[in-house]
Order: C-alpha cells, then sequence, then structure tokens
C-alpha cells in the first residue's frame, strides 16, 4: 500500500476509557465525562467512539465544536441546535427550544458532544450549563492540556457527577499495535520502537510519520513484514505534521525558539558546560513551563532537551545551512572553552566541527569514531571515519571502517575498503589484522565458507605467537560451528582462558565466547551451554569498554538457543524479550536479527507458528537490509515452515522458493528441509514428507548436530512415521543432557507403541516445558488410544484437553491433530497417507504414482478408510479429516 489513507485512525489502547464512559453512561449519578490530554493524543477519536457506543444503547447524540472564531458570537457554538423560528434573544427562549427537541420516547436521553470546551462562548456555555442542570443532556467535553483558560467552562465540569478522562501518550507496546493497525500488517518490533520514539507515542504524529515513510519509501512490506530500510536520519514528515509543530513553537519567543535551535541541531544541551549564560535563564523558564523542554541533573551538570524529537526536525528543516553551521561551531567552541572532562564532551566536540566544517583532527577523528562505535552510532561513526584525509588514512582506519559498515548495513562498500587496507599493511600484525577482517566478512557477509577457511589458514602460515594463535582459533572455530560443524568448531576453540590484555585479543575472546555455547548446544549438552553463555555475557560486561563493536546482549544470543534445546522455552523467550529490548536502545542491528532468528526458533518448537513467522520475517527484514547472507535461508525455510503450518500456502511456497538463492550455511543443519517437508504435508503428502525430513535428520547426524536431528526426527514421528525414529531419538536421547529431547524420545515411543497413559504424561511434560502444540499432539492422541480401548471418560477427558492446549498453538494444522483423534486414529499409517492424499483432491492414480504402489491398492485402502471413518464420499472424507475435535 502506498498511503494509509485518510480516514480516522484505530482505536488503539483505549479500551478501558471507553469502558469507563459506558459505566457513566448506566449510572445515574453521573452527569458527564471530560476526556483531556495533549494535542494529537486522540480526545477526538474516543470521542467518536463514545458518541458510537452511546448510539448503540439508544441515546441521541449531538455534537458541538467550539472554536476562536465562533466564541466572539453569541450562541456561535450551539446555533445549530437552536430549532428554526426561534430568535436567539435572551437565554430562557434559547434554553427552552432546545430542550423541546431532545430525547424522546424511542430514545434513552441525549448525549452532548462539545469538542475544546474552553473556546465556547460565554452564552453557549450558559445554555449548556443549564441543559446539564436540568438532566436534559449528558455531557461529554474534550480538552486541550494548557487551554483551561475559560474559568466558567472550567466550573461547567469540575462540578459533582462529573467523571475525568485523563490520555496520555501511547507505550512502546500500544505504539507498535496501532502501527499494525494502520498499516494493516505486521511490523517489525524494531520498527516500531523507532516509530515510538519518534512519535513518543502520539498517535496523531505516528499517522503523519507512516504517511512520510511511506511517501519516501524508506518504510517498506516484502509482503510479510513492514521495516524500516534504512537507519532513521529524523527527515521524514507531512506538511500537516509541520503545521502541527509550528502551531506549538509559535507560542515561544524568539530568544526562546533560538535556544529550542541549538537544541534541536547540537542534541541535549548541557546548561553548565555549554549554555550557561544568565540572559537565557527567562527562554528556558518559558520553553520548560510551555513543556517544550525536559530538564535533567547528570551528576553534576544540568541537561536540557527537547520535549519531543520532532520539534527539533521541524526547526532543522526550517534553518539555514549557515545558521547550522554557526550553531554547531559555537557549541564546539563552548564546550572546548570550559574543558572536554568527560568522553562524551570530546566526542560531542568532534561531531558538531564535522558537521560544521566536514573535518577535524585525524587523530580526533578516530578518537570520536571509537566513542560512536562504543555507543553502537555506526552511521555517525562512518561520517566521522570517512572524514579522514585520504592522505592520512592508514590500515587500521580502513579496518575499523569496515567494522562500522559491517554494522551499518553497507555491506557492498566493505571489499574495497578490506583491499585498501591490504595494500596499506605496514606490518605483520596488520597483515594478520587484514586476513582477520576478511575472514569474517567472506563468512559472515557474503556465506563463502571455504574462502574464509583459506585466508585463515593462510594467516596461520604467515603469522607468530600466542595472541595470533589464539585469534586464528577463534575465527576458525567459530566458523566451524556457525557453518554446522559444531564438535570441530568447539576441539578448535579448546578451552577458552577468559583473560585477555588488548582490544584485538577481547574481540576475539568474546567472538569465541558468543559460539562456545551453540556449539555445545548443537552437541546435545544444553546445561553446560547455559553456563557458557551466562559466563560469557559477564565477562562481556568486564571488558565492555574496551570492545570495539559487540554488544553485551549478543551474548544472549546462545542463551536463547541453550534455553529453547533444554525445554526452558519461556525463559528462553525472556531472555530473547530482554536481549532485543537492549539491541533495540543500542541500534546494534546485525545482533539484533539473530536474536529474532533465536527467538523465531523458540516459538517455532513452542508450536506457535504465527509468533514464529513474525520474527523470522523480521529477521529476513533485517538481514536483507545489512546485507546479512548468512541468515537468509534459516530466516526464509522457517518462515515458509510456519505458513505452512497454518496452510498458508502462497507465503510458504514464495518464501521456500527465495530461500534456493542463498547458501547451505548455518548452524541448523538439515532443518531448512521442513519448509518443504510442512508443504507437504499441508497438502496431505505425508510420506514425502517423511522422506524429506529422514533425509535431513541424516545430514544432521553426519554433522554431528544432535539439536536439528532431534527435531526433524520428532517431526518424522509426528507425520506418520513414529516406529521408524524411535530407536535413534532414544540414543539420541541418551546422548544428550537436555529433557526435550528425553521427552521427545518419549513421544515417539508412546505414539509408536499407541500408549495412552505414556502419551498423557508426556504431554504434561511438553506443556510443562513450554510446547504447546506438541503437547496438544501427545494429547490428541491419548484420547485416541482411550478410546480405541474402551476408556470413553479418560479419551473425552485427552479429548478436552487437547482443545484446551490447540487454542494456544496459533491456528497450527498438523498431521496429529488432524488424524490422531477417533474416528480418523484406527486408520493406519498407510490408509493416513492414503486418505490424506484423497482428501486433498488427488486421484486414486496420482496416490499411486506418489505411493509408488498399484492403483488397485490405492481402492482397495480407500474401501477400509471408507468404512472405518463412516463416510461415503470425498468431501464427507475431508471434512471428517479437518474436524477431528469437533
Amino acid at each position: 500500500m502506498a498511503r494509509i489513507g485518510t480516514g480516522k485512525q484505530p482505536l488503539v489502547g483505549r479500551i478501558a476509557e471507553l469502558a469507563l464512559f459506558r459505566e457513566a453512561l448506566k449510572d445515574p449519578g453521573c452527569r458527564g465525562v471530560t476526556i483531556s490530554g495533549p494535542r494529537g493524543v486522540g480526545k477526538s477519536r474516543l470521542a467518536d467512539e463514545c458518541l458510537k457506543a452511546g448510539a448503540a444503547a439508544g441515546w441521541q447524540v449531538l455534537r458541538v465544536t467550539a472554536t476562536r472564531g465562533a466564541s466572539a458570537v453569541p450562541f456561535g457554538a450551539i446555533a445549530h441546535l437552536i430549532p428554526a423560528g426561534i430568535t436567539a434573544s435572551d437565554i430562557a427562549t434559547v434554553f427552552a427550544g432546545i430542550a423541546s427537541g431532545l430525547g424522546g420516547k424511542k430514545t434513552t436521553g441525549a448525549i452532548l458532544l462539545v469538542e475544546d470546551l474552553p473556546l465556547l462562548d460565554q452564552s453557549s456555555i450558559i445554555i449548556i450549563q443549564r441543559l446539564s442542570d436540568a438532566g436534559k443532556v449528558f455531557l461529554l467535553t474534550t480538552m486541550r492540556d494548557g487551554e483551561r483558560e475559560n474559568p466558567d467552562s472550567d466550573a461547567l465540569i469540575k462540578g459533582y457527577g462529573f467523571r475525568q478522562v485523563g490520555l496520555r501518550n501511547l507505550d512502546q507496546e500500544l505504539t507498535h499495535r496501532l502501527l499494525e493497525a494502520l498499516l494493516e500488517g505486521a511490523v517489525s518490533r524494531r520498527t516500531a520502537y523507532e516509530m515510538y520514539l519518534r512519535s513518543a507515542g502520539n498517535p496523531l504524529f505516528l499517522r503523519e510519520l507512516v504517511i512520510a515513510a511511506l511517501d519516501s519509501q524508506t518504510m517498506r512490506s516484502d509482503g510479510e513484514i513492514w521495516d524500516i530500510i534504512a537507519e532513521p536520519e529524523g527527515t521524514d514528515s507531512t506538511p500537516q505534521l509541520d503545521d502541527l509543530i509550528e502551531f506549538r513553537l509559535s507560542a515561544v519567543s524568539d530568544a526562546s525558539r533560538a535556544f529550542l535551535e541549538t537544541i534541536s541541531v547540537c542534541g541535549d544541551v548541557v546548561l553548565d558546560g555549554v549554555v550557561a549564560a544568565a540572559e537565557q535563564n527567562a527562554a528556558l523558564l518559558e520553553l520548560e513551563s510551555e513543556g517544550l523542554v525536559h530538564i535533567s541533573l547528570d551528576r553534576r551538570r544540568t541537561r536540557v532537551d527537547l520535549a519531543h524529537p520532532i520539534y527539533g526536525e521541524v526547526l532543522q528543516r526550517k534553518m539555514p545551512a549557515f545558521r547550522r553551521r554557526h550553531l554547531f561551531l559555537r557549541q564546539a567552541e563552548a564546550l572546548e572553552a570550559r574543558g572536554l572532562r568527560r568522553r562524551d564532551d570530546f566526542f560531542r566536540s568532534v561531531a558538531w566541527r564535522v558537521e560544521a566544517t566536514g573535518s577535524a583532527r585525524t587523530e580526533d577523528l578516530i578518537s570520536a569514531a571509537r566513542l560512536a562505535m562504543d555507543r553502537h552510532s555506526y552511521a555517525r561513526a562512518v561520517h566521522l571515519l570517512e572524514a579522514v584525509p585520504k592522505t592520512e588514512v592508514d590500515t587500521p582506519c580502513l579496518l575499523l571502517l569496515s567494522q562500522c559498515l559491517a554494522q551499518a548495513g553497507r555491506t557492498e562498500a566493505i571489499e574495497p575498503v578490506l583491499a585498501s587496507a591490504q595494500e596499506l599493511a605496514a606490518d605483520e600484525d596488520q597483515i594478520f589484522d587484514v586476513a582477520f577482517a576478511r575472514a569474517q566478512y567472506f563468512f559472515w557477509v557474503q556465506g563463502r565458507q571455504e574462502e574464509a577457511l583459506t585466508v585463515i589458514a593462510e594467516a596461520g602460515r604467515d603469522t607468530h605467537g600466542p595472541s595470533a594463535s589464539f585469534r586464528l582459533r577463534s575465527a576458525e572455530g567459530t566458523i566451524r560451528i556457525a557453518c554446522g560443524d559444531p564438535q570441530t568448531g568447539l576441539d578448535v576453540l579448546g578451552v577458552i582462558d577468559h583473560e585477555a590484555e588488548g582490544p584485538r585479543d577481547i574481540n576475539a575472546l568474546l567472538l569465541g565466547l558468543m559460539y562456545q555455547s551453540p556449539g555445545l548446544t548443537m552437541t546435545g549438552r544444553t546445561t553446560e551451554a547455559v553456563q557458557i553463555a551466562e559466563s560469557a555475557y559477564a565477562t562481556h560486561l568486564k571488558h565492555y569498554e574496551q570492545v570495539l563493536y559487540l554488544h553485551p546482549s549478543a551474548q544472549r544470543i546462545g542463551l536463547i538457543f541453550a534455553f529453547a534445546e533444554s525445554g526452558r522455552l519461556s525463559e528462553a523467550r525472556a531472555t530473547g524479550d530482554l536481549a532485543l529490548r537492549e539491541l533495540m536502545a543500542a541500534r546494534a542491528q546485525v545482533p539484533h536479527l539473530w536474536a529474532a532468528l533465536q527467538l523465531a526458533r523458540t516459538e517455532w518448537l513452542a508450536g506457535h507458528p504465527r509468533s514464529a513467522r513474525h520474527w523470522y520475517a523480521e529477521c529476513v527484514a533485517l538481514a536483507r537490509s545489512h546485507g546479512q547472507t548468512l541468515a537468509m535461508r534459516p530466516a526464509l525455510c522457517g518462515l515458509a515452515a510456519a505458513a505452512a503450518q497454518v496452510h498458508d500456502i502462497a507465503a510458504a511456497r514464495k518464501a521456500s522458493a527465495e530461500a534456493e538463492q542463498f547458501p547451505h550455511v548455518g548452524m541448523f543443519v538439515g532443518e531448512d528441509a521442513m519448509a518443504a517437508a510442512w508443504l507437504h504435508a499441508a497438502a496431505g503428502e505425508l510420506a514425502t514428507a517423511r522422506e524429506l525430513l529422514t533425509r535431513a535428520a541424516g545430514k544432521a547426524r553426519a554433522a554431528g548436530v544432535v539439536s536439528s536431528e532431534a527435531a526433524l526426527l520428532t517431526d518424522v514421528a509426528r507425520m506418520g512415521g513414529a516406529r521408524q525414529v524411535t530407536k535413534q531419538l532414544s540414543t539420541l536421547a541418551e546422548g544428550s543432557d537436555s529433557p526435550f529431547n528425553q521427552a521427545r524420545a518419549v513421544f515417539a515411543a508412546a505414539l509408536a507403541a499407541n500408549e495412552p497413559q505414556s502419551l498423557e504424561e508426556v504431554s504434561v511434560s511438553f506443556e510443562e516445558m513450554g510446547a504447546d502444540l506438541l503437547s496438544a499432539e501427545a494429547a490428541a492422541a491419548a484420547a485416541s488410544g482411550w478410546k480405541r480401548i474402551g476408556e470413553a471418560r479418560r479419551s473425552t477427558a485427552a479429548a478436552n484437553r487437547t482443545s484446551q492446549l490447540t487454542e494456544r498453538c496459533e491456528g497450527a494444522i498438523t498431521p496429529p491433530l488432524a488424524t490422531a483423534l477417533e474416528p480418523a486414529a484406527a486408520l493406519t499409517a498407510r490408509e493416513r497417507d492414503i486418505a490424506a492424499l484423497i482428501s486433498s483432491g488427488a486421484s486414486a492414480q496420482d496416490v499411486a504414482e506418489s505411493l509408488s504402489i498399484s492403483r488397485r491398492t490405492v481402492e482397495n485402502h480407500l474401501y477400509n478408510i471408507y468404512g472405518k471413518l463412516g463416510v461415503s464420499s470425498r468431501a464427507e472424507l475431508k471434512k471428517k479429516l479437518e474436524s477431528p475435535l469437533q
């Protein structure tokens, strides 16, 4: 969609306020409700919904809109309420005329909405007061914060029997919900966060920002999710939004506006460090009283920043370039004159000079860029490094630039930067540094595994010493783990000493720790993986100030994986939520996408396909915008599987087809087969699905990836192949410390043996882990088993439990839920395959060719299926299989 339209925005986050109005209408002692709040918060929108609720309850609804223009005219605002033929000559006549037209036998009463109550003329206030006192109307009024300058109107709503509703801006979660309502689709979490920061949760501002982002194409949908496609620069706006802000700013003096301009250009201003001049006190007092700035204490300093970021954006758009330059230089000089006492002071000074003149001393530019990286302001760091004169650029500068480009998503610019760095390398350390950076680029950005490992091997032949050896082990070990060879990677990493000196070794240490935990999880050692991940996070915090680009919460990504594979799915979800909040606040987009990928897999294992699909889509959007090739295939395949599980076949096929464009690298060996397998399952082709999953599980077994093999074999069991995987799942459970793997083995064995008691017990185990869909499937199979042996009461109880569990599974449609309950459970595995294919529309000949059996065999099976299920046609068969819980 190109635009969101001109209609009213959805009512989001105001349910409690609307309920309060409905209660007030029913209260004989209540005379009215007043809605107040800042401009754009949604007062009129809520009032409209209140009128609709009143009309639905049988009330007559009337509206009065007060304006400054009409306030000078007696009865100006209520003129449309005065019946024809009545002269507005005196209060009594007007009151009687209006009162005579209110209510009636067919209505409950009359609701009178007065918008912008403080702007009412005196005569109108008197009439409305009398109507209210006489019980002729139930008053609903709106007023903007800061506009209660009319004592009479204030008195009208402050009396007995009036309820007050104070609206405030939406919080982050509600802002996300409103965005999805406006755009009529899923919105990435980081996009919602950025739009929340810019709008401060103001619904009107948010709507205009969305329109601006759509017009400028800085926010797009790939068909799955809306996402910001570039790092927000805060420049998109609409004429309507500019007019709103200008109206808000027009009330302040020229001196106050000049002060606002300084803040808008330089960010939050330190009074005692930059602008502590006495003549500005009056301006500051005015701005604070108008609610345009926030004042806070930062240790011994007093900081002033804009109350709303959009104010600064509007001011900057209207500011001449020379004035911006003047403000930057003036603030830099003032800050330097007082002494650069904090790291932030130095960073601000250099950044302001670069903004003003385009240059600064090379050593200052590099130091400021490192500070920007500390803040994860990668675009700003790139800007500073690109300002270094070409004649003074060296290898360390270019390596720093390449790291910033990668984190900022400008991956297309990295290779020429690294080529230049290689040409300028002056000694063995620099040659090694470039090799290390090239290996990271080849693998993590382009997915070129063999080239990355070749670069590392060549670097190992040319360098010596313990530091170089450690960094080589870190680079090789992490790549081997990430590309699906976990045990080799763990062996290469060896025992990691948590003590390191210097940024080079510290970054290598943290990189090694980041992948040691996933390597352990992949090999089934989940307890140790959790411990390592938690220790890695603590180590990262200890060295945080010496780290070049990694964020501490990047270490939590491995913890999400370890928690999920150990069956602690709620802890995995909570860890992921915490990590994403910190990564979004730091704008650390690359670790954000990997955290989203692990969260998606967590929701998939939990049996929440719609939630999984959202996180997979967010990972795809971020990976696409940041050139992270390595994440694309697992995320797209996961998205396809989740879509197929809710029978959105078109979306599943689209994602699966796109996934084929990306390489088979990643730590989820074989799991990309789930996309095709669940598509076949949705079409009823269970034998084909099992075959695909079984082959994929073999790949995972050959690579030693226990986590993937267990997941794939469990899906084989769910699709009717429990007997063929029971032994291997038991072997995996014995060789792993994961309770999840142990439960999976029990589940498969119970399915194969048709043991309802064991199925009930494992259903409870799955539910305690948070694996809702597996729990529902086990309960469904138990219900069928109890029915088969004549335990009707226990079967009914298990079926009821299945229904309750299925409600948590977000519309998932799986073979166990579609076939395990009676009467379909009476079918053999071959009969279930044939029934699924026939119900999907396949002919007997098609089924025969698909299963490599004769047509006559298919027809014989079909005769038995119809008899067991008590159906006589394909349509009845399809209905029976699709409605197992009816």
